[in-house]
């Protein structure tokens, strides 16, 4: 409940960026070593890898318009993932995966810890 002249709880946009970058932290440690066959013929890690960047799309559309503009990033390609990624129900593209996680990731890690 809110009182009157209230504002519901809005969180500091430095809280999302580090929940991104734990994200991406996750995301390079559950694929380090791993070329492309090993990550194709791995489910699990494939899952894992999925759910942080399913994560990482999500809390991107938390963060606010003024942070955005002062982080060079493709924002709405990050918050886009899910829809490049999942075709029809469930079916996952993993060359989209694999290709995100080859040339997205180290730039997202780099500018968003430059940005935090």
């Amino acid at each position: 409940m809110l009182l009157p002249n209230s504002r519901p709880y809005m969180k500091d946009d430095s809280v999302y960026i580090n929940q991104m970058l734990e994200s991406v932290g996750k995301i390079s440690s559950f694929t380090k070593d791993l070329n492309r066959d090993d990550f194709f013929a791995d489910a699990k890690t494939q899952s894992a890898v999925i759910m942080q960047l399913l994560l990482v799309d999500e809390v991107s559309k938390k963060v606010s318009e003024k942070t955005k503009s002062s982080v060079d990033l493709p924002w709405k390609d990050i918050a886009g993932f899910r829809d490049r990624a999942i075709h029809n129900y469930f079916e996952i593209d993993l060359d989209v995966v694999w290709n995100t996680l080859l040339s997205d990731i180290p730039e997202l890690a780099e500018k968003l810890k430059g940005g935090a």
